[in-house]
């Protein structure tokens, strides 16, 4: 992997600091992300953030987080070719989060050992490769999807509008509706292919009620 996103960035010219600084040419939001195609010197290039307020013209600091390559967007039904997923604007930057609701740092079912969704959320990397125990509803559960099957929780907690998250596994699913302790690994910027990338997702999990 560590190779693959080398030759990206050799590719593209952009082997110097992880720190960039770029002036926004093209923009557009959508499924909770806004892409904007970025000039930085002579490279001309597309990231995507979490849903915010840009503006043609406007002048962004960042820092990689990483690099996808034929990264299709769902819900704006496009492939971009290598497409750089970067971190919140440093700062200095006046960009403001568009259509964020009120952060909810607690959760109502949070028990000894288990920590709220939006803790999670903000401190992700943080918390990427580890173990993380959540307690919170299902509200979704899919079977069989790339030899997975797929459970998505809320707790009632939100960080800048991420307010759930899928565990992955191998076991039988709870029901929706279900209140669960939910265990598993963490992983961020987890990209399946097909669409399907998750800036966090727990994967190897176990439930209990």
């Amino acid at each position: 992997m560590k190779a693959i996103i080398f030759l990206l960035l050799l590719n593209l010219g952009l082997l110097a600091n992880t720190e960039h600084t770029a002036k926004i040419v093209e923009t557009m939001s959508s499924g909770g992300y806004t892409y904007m195609k970025v000039n930085e010197g002579k490279n001309t290039y597309w990231i995507a953030m979490t849903l915010r307020d840009a503006k043609v013209g406007q002048e962004v600091k960042f820092e990689e987080q990483g690099w996808m390559k034929n990264f299709k967007s769902k819900t704006l039904n496009r492939t971009f070719d290598n497409i750089l997923f970067a971190s919140e604007p440093t700062p200095t930057q006046k960009m403001k989060i568009a259509d964020i609701k009120p952060n909810i740092m607690t959760s109502k079912y949070v028990q000894k050992g288990t920590i709220p969704l939006a803790k999670l959320f903000k401190n992700r990397k943080k918390y990427a490769n580890k173990e993380v125990i959540i307690r919170g509803k299902v509200i979704k559960t899919s079977v069989g999807i790339m030899k997975r099957n797929w459970v998505h929780i809320e707790d009632g907690s939100r960080f800048q509008n991420m307010d759930d998250i899928v565990f992955t596994t191998t076991e039988a699913v709870p029901k929706v509706g279900d209140i669960v302790i939910a265990k598993g690994t963490v992983a961020i910027d987890k990209d399946f292919g097909y669409g399907y990338f998750y800036p966090v997702i727990a994967e190897k999990s176990h439930f209990q009620k």
